[in-house]
């Protein structure tokens, strides 16, 4: 799989399952799981903790020491891999803020709600259409709760009440607990010239400190956890030193828009008549593909309340009345033309197919009574009728 996918996606980075790491370190270090109970805390350590490379280096060296693992395969075997599971390997990867198998078990128990072994080709394809329309309301309603309700919040902290007014419920709830960790942290000044500041931020009750950055000219906050380069939201140790600096509010350039409540909202698109006199077809798949997308907005907005219903339904009748009195007052060779030079018909997903094909013979309607075409064998029984009948005559 590693190979195929740097082949077919050079762009993307692999990295191995961690939860299946952990199975097969069961399994080939089961006894040093059960004489050694700090063994699963340093190999843990190992995989998340480490910010520097040559501290996770240090780290790997003093746990085969410490557990006598120098000789062992499997940990040299991973030791190669290193760089597809280490999280020091890791840090600048966005993925979400997603463990490795958690996309993969969350659609295995919505499958699984839907699906069945026992299901035929016709009724899976039923399901899975069922399951698709539940997942696309589902996601229509977090949607309009998201942009129509207020998030409760535990304090009545600026940067809370920014998050709250700008993330969707499920991303502010991320961000609450990393404000919540600020809060167990100890800040301490390593240096300040004035423009940039150095921080140490140490967690409660931790051993790790992580190293923070800040430069007051620009709001920018250089992290050594990494955190919003993986999740795409601000770290504790961010949180901790923003504050101090009388920052209230998200700094712009770390709040992604996948993550707002509006991260659906575009900008509109004018298409230049330029670009539409290039090819005519192309250009009349292209407002077909267009106005799809805009009429399905319309439509998954509009469906919410009664009243945004009759909005929509009231604004796309004046819509087509519009339309239909400018095609009424267009001369016939300004229609011809602008038909795409050619009888031409959009299809569903937004192509130009042409009304007639071309190079394509029929064999028309079948001659005779019946209008339909004879069998091989209606017409060796006819004939064998033919040939008995001018015998019987002859006879």
């Amino acid at each position: 799989m590693a190979k195929a996918l740097t082949i077919v996606w050079p762009e993307t980075h692999h990295h191995l399952c961690i939860w299946h790491i952990y199975q097969n370190a069961a399994q080939n270090l089961s006894g040093v799981f059960e004489r050694f109970r700090e063994f699963a805390k340093d190999l843990s350590e190992c995989i998340y903790e480490y910010e520097e490379e040559d501290e996770f280096l240090d780290a790997w060296e003093m746990m085969l020491e410490k557990y006598n693992l120098k000789s062992n395969e499997w940990l040299e075997k991973m030791f190669r891999l290193k760089k597809n599971w280490a999280m020091v390997y890791g840090r600048e990867t966005f993925c979400a803020d997603m463990m490795t198998t958690q996309r993969s078990e969350s659609m295995n128990n919505v499958l699984k709600n839907y699906m069945s072994y026992k299901h035929d080709l016709v009724r899976f394809f039923h399901h899975f259409d069922r399951l698709i329309e539940d997942r696309r309301y589902e996601e229509l309603t977090y949607d309009f709760k998201a942009t129509q309700s207020s998030l409760k919040l535990s304090v009545n902290i600026e940067i809370l009440k920014h998050a709250s007014s700008i993330y969707t419920p499920a991303v502010f709830k991320m961000f609450q607990v990393e404000l919540g960790k600020a809060y167990d942290c100890v800040l301490s000044i390593c240096g300040d010239d004035g423009m940039l500041t150095k921080y140490k931020v140490t967690h409660h009750k931790r051993r790790f400190h992580h190293s923070v950055e800040f430069n007051s000219s620009t709001n920018t906050v250089i992290r050594s956890c990494k955190k919003f380069e993986f999740s795409g939201i601000l770290c504790s140790h961010a949180l901790k030193v923003l504050p101090s600096k009388n920052v209230l509010k998200i700094p712009t350039q770390y709040i992604l828009k996948r993550w707002t409540k509006y991260a659906k909202h575009g900008e509109r698109e004018v298409v230049s008549k330029s670009s539409l006199n290039e090819d005519a077809k192309a250009s009349m798949a292209k407002r077909y593909r267009d106005l799809c997308r805009l009429q399905t907005q319309v439509a998954t907005k509009a469906a919410m309340t009664e009243q945004t219903y009759e909005i929509a339904m009231n604004s796309l009748y004046k819509v087509i009345e519009d339309v239909e009195a400018h095609m009424r007052g267009m001369e016939v060779q300004d229609l011809d033309s602008s038909n795409n030079q050619g009888n031409t018909l959009p299809t569903s997903d937004g192509n130009v197919m042409d009304g007639k094909i071309k190079g394509v013979k029929t064999k028309g309607r079948p001659h005779g009574k019946s209008g339909r075409f004879k069998s091989a064998l209606e017409r060796a029984t006819k004939k064998k009728k033919v040939v008995q009948k001018k015998s019987s005559l002859q006879v």
